[in-house]
């Protein structure tokens, strides 16, 4: 496969770590306010309502009990050694701070875990869930507050029901970059080709983010999954996906707007046969194909990651 004219999460972790590094990703039963009323109800119109986990363990399961087999499966497929404990689905600060405390606590109890990757909304990680983060940040341990914004224009988040401003993602980022803790990472995900978004609005997204104290990124394309509100919609043939030509000019052009510091975890979303009903050229199978043929794209174009920043010196 090509280098990746981008910095690519792999890359981070094997020069961090030294070895090869694989999620475990973890159920830990939370909702989210925008589906308990709280703000809203319904959650985000592309979530499904397992909210969009892939690899999770039982939820049944206690979360010890989750990382061990999470674990066991990983060395199983990857020689590896080191370990990301990932809460994933819906929003995982979204309770009680002893609450949370009592499974941040299961998911490190394991020498061989040395990230905690917590996935969350912008408005919920108030000042109490940041302290709880940091006291593992102080045992040594990398955290990754995954804050979900998937764009940076308030039109687009009203109509995917996000219940959150981009105003409150970047209240978030801000305060967790003012505790200036090299252990405490921002990483945000971002969802191109949403219902109404233009190129250059997915574009100024890339820029507005650049500005600001993130350290990592997730991108994927629109995708449309069975049992999510986007799903009639999309059959209605009210919401269109990207062809594949189309989603690599976009994303090249994308990652070429961004801070060459901010490691890129995710370029592709990625779905399950029965699960994914489109694009069909995203199927689970086929990220490989996709990487090399966004690689070479990004070296015929003559882009990489940050060459095309407009405040470039």
């Amino acid at each position: 496969m090509l280098k990746a004219p981008y910095k690519t999460l792999k890359d981070y972790l094997e020069q961090r770590f030294g070895t090869r590094v694989q999620r475990v990703t973890l159920e830990g039963g939370f909702t989210c306010p925008n589906r308990d009323g709280t703000k809203a109800s319904g959650g985000c119109t592309f979530c499904t309502d397992d909210g969009s986990s892939s690899g999770a363990q039982n939820a049944g399961d206690t979360i010890k009990t989750q990382l061990l087999q999470g674990i066991s499966k990983q060395k199983h497929r990857f020689a590896s050694s080191k370990f990301i404990a990932y809460f994933q689905s819906f929003t995982n600060t979204y309770g009680e701070v002893n609450y949370l405390k009592t499974l941040y606590d299961q998911a490190i109890d394991h020498k061989d875990v040395v990230v905690l990757a917590i996935g969350t909304r912008p408005d919920c990680v108030p000042e109490e869930v940041i302290d709880l983060l940091e006291e593992y940040t102080a045992k040594g341990l990398e955290v990754w507050v995954d804050i979900g914004v998937q764009s940076t224009h308030n039109i687009s988040l009203e109509k995917i029901n996000r219940a959150h401003s981009y105003e409150d993602f970047v209240d978030a980022v801000n305060r967790l970059a003012r505790r200036k803790n090299p252990l405490l990472k921002i990483c945000t995900h971002v969802i191109l080709g949403l219902p109404g978004e233009t190129k250059e609005m997915m574009l100024e997204t890339a820029s507005r983010l650049s500005l600001l104290p993130i350290d990592d990124i997730k991108i994927h394309q629109l995708c449309i999954f069975k049992h999510t509100a986007m799903e009639i919609d999309y059959l209605n043939g009210d919401i269109k996906v990207f062809e594949i030509d189309n989603y690599i000019e976009i994303l090249a052009e994308f990652i070429a707007r961004l801070r060459p510091e901010i490691s890129i975890q995710r370029v592709l979303g990625e779905g399950k046969i029965g699960e994914l009903i489109a694009p069909e050229w995203a199927d689970h199978g086929l990220k490989n194909k996709f990487l090399e043929k966004l690689q070479g794209y990004m070296i015929d174009k003559n882009l990489s990651q940050g060459s095309l920043l407009a405040n470039k010196t």
